[in-house]
């Protein structure tokens, strides 16, 4: 978002202790460390894994002035696979089944319980639509940009149904498209005006880590998706979703230090 309470932007953080008074405690410390208060908390939250919302948990972090970042994905957790298959290979979850009503109970049963919820809440399902390595991605299990936004509009629909009015909608591509090729650009997953409240980037440094990475700047690497999603809805608050930088094959903590400068 813009800012938090003055003309900075503001900070969030994701934590991987899942329980709301774990990560509060953490987020405290952070904030000592760094010297900001931390603004978002950023949770994920995996269809096949979780039934229900954690709402104590929401309104924990909502009372102590924060705003909950809910990344919601239609999957089952890689652990709870066999060793052979890759993340992306779950056919019960994609976009088709989807449409198709598999999980309206489910769907229905989160749209009621954050109805109930104090506060705003970022709301951001299916992230990273336009890479393959996610069951809803479009170019795995048969799915493409128009299932998504057929499903992302689907998934809305079901939310209005129950007067759920809570959430901020946050629609979240990768920077670059995995593959880049024709039909799989990022503006081809765009729902519309009207079904997305905030625009997201999610970028990563990978550096040295992998063997097809090597450094990147911030500005490298968040630039080019940056220009699309000014160029789709100029009007829409825009955040960064997910960023990070690898350890190996540079400094670390400089590419941090000018990444926030450039934000």
């Amino acid at each position: 978002m813009a800012n938090h309470g003055d003309n900075e932007p503001w900070l969030g953080l994701y934590l991987p202790l899942q329980d709301a008074p774990s990560c509060l405690k953490k987020a405290t410390q952070y904030s000592r460390v760094l010297k900001r208060e931390v603004g978002v908390l950023s949770f994920y939250i995996a269809w096949g894994n979780e039934t229900e919302p954690d709402l104590l948990g929401i309104e924990m972090v909502l009372r102590r002035g924060l705003i909950p970042m809910l990344t919601w994905e239609p999957w089952r957790l890689p652990p709870e696979q066999p060793k052979d298959l890759r993340p992306e290979e779950q056919p019960d979850f994609s976009l088709e089944e989807i449409l198709k009503g598999r999980y309206d109970d489910y769907i229905r049963t989160w749209a009621s319980g954050l109805k109930t919820i104090s506060g705003p809440v970022l709301f951001r399902p299916m992230h990273e639509m336009n890479g393959n390595w996610y069951p809803w991605c479009g170019s795995v299990n048969r799915n493409d940009p128009e299932k998504f936004i057929e499903a992302w509009k689907y998934l809305r629909s079901l939310f209005r149904e129950v007067q759920s009015d809570r959430l901020r909608w946050v629609w979240s591509p990768y920077v670059h498209s995995v593959p880049e090729k024709p039909g799989n650009e990022i503006w081809q997953y765009y729902p519309g005006a009207e079904e997305a409240d905030v625009l997201a980037l999610d970028g990563y440094n990978w550096g040295g880590a992998q063997p097809w990475s090597s450094w990147q700047g911030f500005e490298e690497i968040f630039r080019e998706g940056y220009e699309v999603l000014n160029q789709l809805a100029p009007e829409k608050p825009m955040i960064i979703g997910e960023m990070g930088c690898a350890e190996e094959g540079g400094n670390k903590g400089k590419w941090m230090e000018e990444a926030f400068d450039l934000i």
